[in-house]
């Protein structure tokens, strides 16, 4: 029972410092719209920061990112430790990531990133980006959050039919083998 357009404006009347957030770009929807109430309580909440429920399950209220039939999925995700990677109102980085690209990844996965920091040969899309391969939250596909299983999700970049691939694997009948079994 608001006045007329007041949704969120008069929460920024006292959270004026958050102003700031919303010049972000990206901003997650209801903090865009200014409907502040879908994730808090505005009058009283047995849950910090007048959170509406557990913050574990309020981003789930509106966002699936495990499906039924996942094969594997990542475990902060189950976890639904969502802001472990995003930034509940807005963020420098797109889907509201606290960090960019890799260095997300990397921040509880640092052996592979200490990894990839020494190696010296480097696989191309490590350095586009983990999100080249896997999914971050669950794969429906294959393990360890692949986009795909092993051959398919390879042959997707790797031509397996071309002379130069045959050639740099003399001649032998890779095509339909497992990568990994030979590659890192």
């Amino acid at each position: 029972k608001l006045k007329p357009g007041a949704t969120g404006k008069i929460c920024l009347n006292c959270h004026v410092t958050f102003q700031e957030k919303l010049k972000s770009p990206s901003v997650h929807t209801p903090v865009k719209t200014g409907n502040c109430s879908e994730c808090h309580n505005p009058h009283a909440s047995s849950h910090g920061k007048l959170l509406s429920d557990d913050a574990s399950k309020i981003c789930s209220k509106c966002h699936s990112v495990v499906p039924k039939n996942a094969v594997s999925a990542h475990k902060v995700v189950v976890e639904q430790n969502c802001t472990f990677c995003h930034d509940t109102h807005a963020s420098q980085y797109k889907f509201n990531l606290t960090k960019d690209g890799n260095e997300l990844c990397f921040t509880c996965h640092s052996d592979l990133g200490d990894a990839t920091k020494k190696a010296k040969f480097k696989h191309q899309p490590v350095g586009k980006g983990c999100l080249s391969c896997h999914n971050p939250h669950a794969s429906v596909k294959s393990g360890h959050l692949l986009k795909d299983d092993v051959p398919p999700l390879c042959v997707n970049c790797h031509k397996t039919n071309t002379p130069a691939f045959a050639k740099r694997h003399m001649n032998y009948p890779v095509a339909k083998t497992l990568c990994t079994s030979c590659h890192n």
